[in-house]
């Protein structure tokens, strides 16, 4: 009676549940695990993980890695593509015990490849966002930063912006702070590296919109002065790129 509840609840759950032995012979799968795995219950007890998946790479085989290292693993987010797999697992392994002995392992799998992806379509936003360079005359741009900018990765960041201003063949490039509020330490050294970054390729740096108590932080941020002219605001800013034009 005991085995046959366990079974029915595990059957309940939403996520796969998978068991092995300390020899990786699986000892439980719920309905879950065979639709996530497209294997059978009865194909499946007693076999090896190595036999199961005799394919997998080495990166997907966490449970088992569980019984070798006797380390637990938790990951929200795990690539599992081959063979006639193609989607993302949650994998959260645990070792199992029988009066403090280790006989085995499990792991709990879900299918989180739409969650995933809708993550890697906010964070494409973002970045899309953080690289928005818009082409106002003469070789002249505008970048207005945007708070998101301490969300992605700024490498990434920093890469599209040189290439943008260099397809663009841009020579001015007006970097607005109009919409932000706050810069700690870290993003202050990101945007003198990114600075820098554009003043060596021969574009001319003009920043606007600086808030006071953005100004006073750069100061106490002990960057390195820069060549550059600040403007309160960016109407200021191009009225003064406009003169230079002329």
């Amino acid at each position: 009676m005991k085995t046959l509840m366990s079974e029915q609840v595990l059957d309940r759950l939403s996520i796969g549940v998978l068991a092995i032995d300390n020899q990786c012979r699986v000892t439980e799968i719920n309905t879950q695990g065979e639709e996530l795995l497209q294997l059978t219950k009865e194909n499946a007890l007693g076999k090896s993980m190595f036999e199961l998946f005799s394919d997998a790479p080495e990166e997907v085989r966490h449970v088992e890695r569980t019984i070798e290292t006797q380390k637990e693993t938790n990951i929200a987010a795990m690539p599992y593509h081959w063979g006639k797999y193609d989607m993302y697992l949650s994998i959260k392994t645990k070792l199992l015990r029988d009066q403090g002995e280790i006989v085995g392992a499990m792991v709990e799998f879900g299918d989180v490849t739409g969650f995933y992806e809708e993550q890697r379509r906010l964070i494409n936003q973002m970045e899309d966002m953080c690289v928005n360079i818009i082409p106002l005359y003469d070789k002249t741009a505008l970048f207005p930063l945007q708070p998101v900018l301490t969300e992605v990765d700024f490498s990434h960041v920093l890469d599209e912006i040189l290439n943008k201003l260099a397809d663009m063949d841009i020579d001015s490039l007006i970097i607005d702070f109009s919409t932000i509020f706050h810069i700690d330490h870290v993003l202050f050294d990101k945007l003198n590296k990114l600075i820098q970054s554009i003043t060596l390729m021969g574009v001319q740096v003009v920043v606007s919109g600086m808030k006071p108590a953005l100004a006073k932080g750069w100061v106490g941020s002990n960057i390195p002065s820069l060549k550059m002219l600040f403007f309160s605001s960016l109407n200021d800013a191009l009225k003064y790129l406009e003169k230079e034009v002329e």
